[in-house]
């Protein structure tokens, strides 16, 4: 748009030419004002200095080799400003007298310098200026080595002190933020009088409180390797050897969730647990960027000592928390489960929590006194009072130290069996440990064939043909029957706090009914070979079934068998959809199935590789995709749009060219579509349209397939070869072999995206987003799939928290006029994205910095 004169010589070269020159000088953190230490990176030519910061920008990067990947300008008086205010400041208020032009290097975090009150420098951090202090102080002993201590949590080795030399206390942590204490940029700490002296030698002396710690560091850790590995094992090490280096030790508490239903609770339990002396896992304040997110809760779920989980609606149906929760169960690792559902245990993880015990995010006897008060959001799990936390911090603390107490028996490598150790306490006093579930089978192997009773006839023929191939064969309906209820024979599951607080239960003892093993499903699979599934729409919409598919997927090796036409439903299609299943109406299909049970169970047999390098392929494209959209943008401040290919009202076409033009309005926004015509391609050329209106770049991606063998001619530019072709406009990207591929790769990339009008293929695409746990923002009142037809998941258009009501009621409002819709859907993206990154506490209107999960 903006640039220096240039020709090209005889060979070639070409000749920047222009009227102005101007020095170009890094200055560091702590001498915004201070010219002195600044270094100088070059010169940069251009014809005018009128031209905005933002076109000065580009010049820099063309003409210094050594410009900063990411940066900041200085006004003259030495303020920085944001990239929004760099489109609207024209260059001449930045040229200084000596025609410099003054930058910083911005880093996805701010430095922070850490000094002794003595003045003695110990290093930096990288931490947001928002961060609450209990935060800072776990990126100090993360970050920098001489902040710890081998023997004592830190808070016994030292204390902050705030820039009027007051020292602050451990219960003050939560409640100031960096900025409260920030002396310029550097922060000061004083070590406790009584360490401060043996600094220079080892310091030994360990309070008889914190013995717990040392057992628990000195434990034998369970196996390290991968339990749960994928195709991208097949091309990388061991995680252990890679992630040693991040963490030398595991720590012993890792805290599980659900990002759009309970980051922040996660970040206020860490803050509770820290500041009772816990070391405390949190995957976005350890896992750095660009490092392997699945290795590293892999590592983290291996090395931890207790696996605390968030039991939000939705825990255990995004692709981290299942994993995550089925490892701990797996490696037999302590697991406290946190519940905010009303019905305990939660379907999905029905079987694994059976008899789990579990602490409540509020008592009974606590909510009944909040509604008695008049608090409207008593039983609103979204909102979890600071005194609420409090308590379950202490419950858990308590669990945990009574668990770390126990001596834990010596496992057996060779047995990998599946395990669930509840609070030790549950346990009957003869029991020192987990009891294993699953031991070396002598005799025939076991089949377990889960299916709905309505399919009983069909599932007892194919015991019958089964048995007769030598093999003993079980049925989950045989569970039911025995169950006069006709649904799971639950075992006796308790909340420690449903009554109380603060002491354990006089009550808890071991019965009976909590310790059988029955013949039951769980028991059953743990000690299969092969689970054989009967799929159908009675089996689809049956709960037991879905508890049974979501303990064996990723456990049990699982051969699906189509007993009729139905839609599958979402969770279905990504558990066990892509996987090869058999018709029963098809000819030969038992031959097919006894030949696939033989080749499972064949120890000389190996495995295809072409499930393996299908993830391979998947977590190739979607890294590929991450650092292509991070080479020219930046992916973190990316919104994805995707809808109907043919808009059905005006009222809808209003709708997306206000939302384009509101977008661009933002100002650093980066757009993204799926290259569909329609609805996102009318938003994504309304955004295009303001944002040259406004004399800047306008930033978009198109995401599209190789090829798809379907004719998609009517929906996308697609040759005749079914080749797909550019995107006319903004940037174009081609990821995936079809576009089924193509939508898994977009949803576990994007963070937040937003549904307008659209047809039944867009419910593998939501379903694809959710599973990722990522957020999908519905117009409902452009109805289609996003008004809730053609099967889409019903918990897209529940309010995300942090999202206000008002806003949410907006979408589906067929009144409110396109302006107002558009004015809603970006309030909403705002808050999402702060609501997101609350786990970061990044102060507000700070650009959120974005934390993907995917992998």
């Amino acid at each position: 748009m903006w640039a220096s004169g240039s020709e090209d010589t005889e060979d070639g070269r070409s000749v920047i030419k222009g009227d102005v020159l101007l020095g170009v000088k890094l200055a560091s953190e702590s001498a915004s004002c201070n010219r002195a230490s600044d270094v100088p990176l070059g010169t940069v030519l251009l014809e005018s200095e009128d031209i905005t910061a933002v076109a000065f920008r580009r010049l820099m990067k063309a003409q210094l080799p050594c410009c900063p990947p990411d940066f900041c300008f200085f006004t003259k008086q030495g303020w920085p400003l944001t990239k929004f205010q760099e489109a609207n400041i024209r260059l001449v208020a930045l040229v200084d007298e000596c025609q410099v032009i003054r930058i910083r290097r911005v880093y996805n975090k701010p430095r922070i310098g850490v000094q002794r009150l003595n003045g003695n420098c110990l290093g930096f951090v990288f931490a947001e200026h928002g961060y609450k202090v209990t935060q800072l102080r776990s990126c100090l002993d993360e970050q920098i080595a001489s902040c710890t201590h081998r023997h004592l949590p830190s808070t016994q080795v030292y204390h902050f002190v705030d820039r009027n030399n007051w020292p602050i206390s451990i219960e003050q942590e939560s409640q100031l933020i960096v900025l409260d204490i920030l002396d310029g940029s550097t922060v000061c700490i004083q070590e406790h009088e009584s360490l401060s002296a043996g600094r220079d030698g080892a310091m030994d002396v360990v309070p008889v409180e914190n013995k717990r710690l040392q057992n628990l560091t000195k434990r034998q850790a369970l196996t390290r390797g991968l339990t749960f590995r994928s195709g991208k094992d097949a091309v990388r090490q061991v995680a252990t050897e890679k992630y040693s280096s991040l963490q030398e030790e595991g720590k012993e508490i890792l805290i599980s969730y659900v990002r759009a239903e309970a980051a922040h609770h996660a970040v206020t339990l860490k803050e509770q647990l820290s500041a009772l002396g816990f070391s405390v896992y949190l995957d976005v304040d350890e896992i750095k960027t660009g490092v392997d997110w699945q290795d590293a809760l892999n590592y983290a779920v291996s090395n931890c000592e207790v696996l605390v989980p968030l039991v939000t609606p939705h825990y255990g149906e995004t692709r981290w928390t299942n994993r995550e929760v089925k490892l701990a169960d797996v490696l037999g690792k302590s697991v406290i489960p946190v519940s905010f559902v009303k019905r305990w245990p939660p379907r999905c993880l029905a079987i694994q929590f059976a008899t789990t015990q579990f602490v409540m995010w509020k008592t009974e006897n606590e909510i009944k006194e909040a509604k008695e008060k008049g608090e409207r959001s008593s039983e609103d799990f979204r909102h979890w009072d600071k005194k609420y936390v409090i308590a379950v911090a202490r419950e858990i603390g308590e669990m945990v130290r009574n668990d770390g107490e126990k001596p834990k028996p010596k496992r057996d490598p060779s047995k990998r069996g599946s395990m669930l150790r509840s609070y030790p306490a549950f346990l009957p006093d003869m029991v020192d440990g987990p009891v294993e579930v699953m031991e070396p089978r002598v005799g025939k192997p076991l089949i377990v064939i889960g299916l709905h009773p309505e399919q009983k006839l069909f599932g007892r023929s194919l015991k019958f043909l089964l048995e007769n191939e030598g093999y003993e064969v079980w049925l989950s309906i045989e569970e039911v029957e025995a169950n006069s209820q006709g649904d799971f024979p639950m075992k006796m599951a308790r909340s420690v706090s449903a009554d109380y607080r603060g002491q354990m239960h006089p009550l808890l003892k071991f019965t009976p009914s909590c310790t059988s093993v029955p013949e039951d499903f769980q028991s059953k699979a743990d000690q299969a070979g092969v689970v054989v599934f009967v799929l159908s729409e009675a089996f689809a919409n049956s709960k037991t079934s879905k508890g049974q598919v979501f303990y064996c997927e990723h456990r049990k090796h699982v051969i699906p068998i189509k007993y009729e036409e139905f839609d599958m439903p979402g969770w279905m299609n990504m558990l066990i959809g892509r996987k090869r299943y058999e018709n029963s109406r098809t000819d030969g299909y038992k031959e097919l199935v006894i030949s696939r049970i033989r080749r499972a169970l064949d120890p000389t047999a190996r495995a295809s590789e072409h499930n393996e390098m299908n993830e391979v392929k998947m977590a190739y494209s979607t890294r590929f995709l991450k650092q292509t959209i991070d080479a020219y943008s930046d992916l973190l401040k990316c919104v994805y749009v995707f809808g109907g290919v043919s808009i059905s009202s005006k009222r809808t076409l209003d709708i997306c060219r206000s939302l384009g033009q509101m977008l661009a309005d933002v100002g650093d926004i980066t757009l993204a579509t799926g290259g569909l015509f329609g609805a996102a391609d009318v938003v994504a050329e309304s955004f295009s349209e303001a944002c040259k209106s406004r004399h800047c770049e306008a930033d978009i991606w198109h995401v599209v397939p190789e090829r798809d063998d379907q004719d998609y001619t009517r929906k996308a530019r697609q040759h005749a070869d079914r080749t797909f072709q550019v995107v006319p406009y903004g940037r174009t990207v081609f990821s995936g072999d079809s576009m089924e591929e193509r939508e898994s790769i977009v949803a576990r990339v994007f963070e937040i995206a937003v549904l307008i009008e659209g047809e039944a293929d867009l419910s593998h695409e939501c379903v694809e987003f959710l599973w990722n746990d990522h957020l999908v923002i519905p117009i409902k009142s452009t109805g289609g799939a996003a008004g809730g037809s053609f099967g889409i998941p019903h918990k897209i258009f529940e309010v995300p928290a942090g999202v206000a009501e008002l806003d949410w009621n907006v979408l589906k409002d067929d009144n409110a006029n396109a302006e107002d819709v558009a004015t809603a859907v970006v309030k909403i993206i705002q808050s999402l994205q702060e609501t997101l990154h609350l786990e970061n506490n990044e102060p507000v209107g700070a650009i959120p910095r974005l934390r993907s999960r995917s992998t």
